[in-house]
């Protein structure tokens, strides 16, 4: 890799342009899942390899049914800008065509975000796709089959391949083989790729976990307006500041004419179960929390508990087979209330590109790739892991760079109330569309002191009586 900053490497990684050719590099690439990650894999390794196989137990059909695989399916998810822009650049038109079968749009115009119970200035440009995870997922399949060199063996990985320093192909369920030029894990959190590794003598990646133990209720409630004033809204607090009773919570207006609805907690906050249980939270919450949750319940309330973040490092082993990569959950796995699962698997589905229109010796193992791809995770987990070190329940050494992070932090975040200019550029970086970085650009940072003294002296001027 070159001396770029992380920053302009993932400003690159981030691009709209589609990839310039750079012919053939070999037969045959195996895909290993049918996730998001995966059907992202196998759309750009087709302009790479003859033939792209799908490896995947779940039947993947073209309905928008939840898939076995996906535990956390049936949860809100919101399509961030840098997921819309990755899937559209390799899918053109994805995002259209989702919103074409009734998906919402979330601007500016009609989004509201409340933090400490301080409604959010509104931000420009930042617009997300909202739909459910299946019907999302089922208009991916849809494209990714529909390719001429894809094609899909429906069974379970149990094994690498492996001969020499190279992988050359899997082991499947039964006993059976499937030869390939190149790899690519996208099997999910849930990845036995370190146990693969040590069972054919070559030594796993460590795996960092991070306590968070977040704990969702989602429910799917009728929608009786076509158009919504208020089409997104998400209600946060500080840490030490949500109002007992009540859960940070989110509403999206979804495709099918539904509201969906959810209500998160950490540690032994678990919000309740029933539809009196998240209309009992929603009537304390802003508009339109109350109205959306009072339509008719459409399916079975669902939860979902997550106990922690995790991440696997491949740079931090010496000796690892060529002909292998790794994308998506299997390689990190985020809190999901920040809502960087599905935009992180599309921007390394830009590494994976970048990597392969290079034209690598693929008998060297994959490190160019692996530095890419560890850009995007490591500004994932700043985002994401910052924050959620301030949690009571979560270990963290106690330094004073981490005060003094935890005290910069908490002063930008009062500022996005009110300004605009900060607003966007935080929503860049938590959008997943600019490195987290650049929120310390001096730029941003004098702002951020600036509001924040501002802040101070207000208080101070009107206990002397000064107006």
């Amino acid at each position: 890799m070159n001396r770029s900053t992380p920053a302009q490497i993932f400003h690159r990684l981030s691009t709209s342009a589609p990839p310039i050719p750079s012919g053939r590099l070999g037969g045959r690439a195996v895909v290993l899942g049918g996730s998001i990650a995966g059907l992202l894999a196998a759309r750009v390794l087709t302009d790479h390899f003859d033939d792209v196989v799908i490896v995947e137990p779940d039947s993947l059909t073209d309905d928008a049914a939840p898939r076995h695989g996906v535990p956390q399916a049936r949860q809100v998810h919101s399509l961030l800008p840098a997921g819309r822009v990755q899937l559209d650049r390799w899918y053109a038109g994805f995002s259209e065509e989702l919103l074409a079968g009734g998906a919402g749009l979330a601007t500016a115009q009609n989004t509201r975000v409340y933090y400490n119970d301080r409604l959010k200035v509104a931000v420009p440009g930042a617009e997300m796709v909202m739909s459910t995870r299946p019907f999302l997922e089922s208009v991916l399949r849809r494209r990714a089959l529909a390719l001429p060199d894809v094609s899909v063996v429906r069974s379970r990985a149990t094994a690498l391949e492996i001969t020499g320093q190279a992988v050359t192909g899997v082991r499947l369920d039964g006993d059976d083989r499937l030869a390939a030029d190149l790899v690519v894990d996208a099997t999910g959190r849930s990845s036995r790729i370190g146990r693969w590794l040590e069972e054919a003598g070559w030594p796993a990646p460590p795996l960092e976990r991070m306590r968070v133990d977040i704990n969702y209720t989602t429910a799917l409630f009728h929608r009786d307006v076509a158009d919504p004033e208020v089409a997104f809204c998400f209600a946060t607090w500080g840490v030490g500041r949500t109002p007992p009773g009540v859960a940070p919570s989110v509403i999206d207006a979804v495709e099918g004419d539904r509201w969906i609805v959810m209500m998160g907690g950490f540690g032994a906050d678990k919000p309740g179960r029933t539809p009196e249980d998240l209309r009992t939270i929603c009537a304390k919450l802003p508009p339109p929390f109350p109205q959306a949750s009072a339509g008719e319940l459409l399916e079975p309330i669902v939860g979902y508990t997550q106990a922690d973040s995790r991440r696997r490092d491949f740079r931090a082993v010496s000796r690892f087979p060529a002909r292998l990569v790794v994308v998506g959950d299997a390689v990190a796995s985020f809190n999901p209330i920040y809502g960087q699962g599905m935009s992180s698997a599309a921007l390394h589905a830009s590494c994976l590109s970048e990597y392969l229109t290079s034209r690598p010796d693929l008998d060297r193992p994959a490190r160019t790739f692996f530095d890419l791809q560890r850009v995007i995770v490591d500004a994932a987990w700043q985002t994401s892991a910052g924050p959620d070190l301030a949690l009571p329940h979560v270990e963290s050494r106690d330094t004073l760079m981490s005060r003094i992070g935890g005290a910069y932090a908490s002063m930008l975040i009062d500022g996005t109330i009110t300004d605009v200019k900060l607003a966007r550029r935080f929503s860049d970086v938590t959008f997943m569309q600019a490195h987290p970085s650049t929120l310390l650009d001096p730029a941003v940072a004098a702002r951020t002191l600036a509001l924040a003294a501002k802040r101070l002296i207000r208080p101070h001027r009107q206990g002397l009586g000064v107006r």
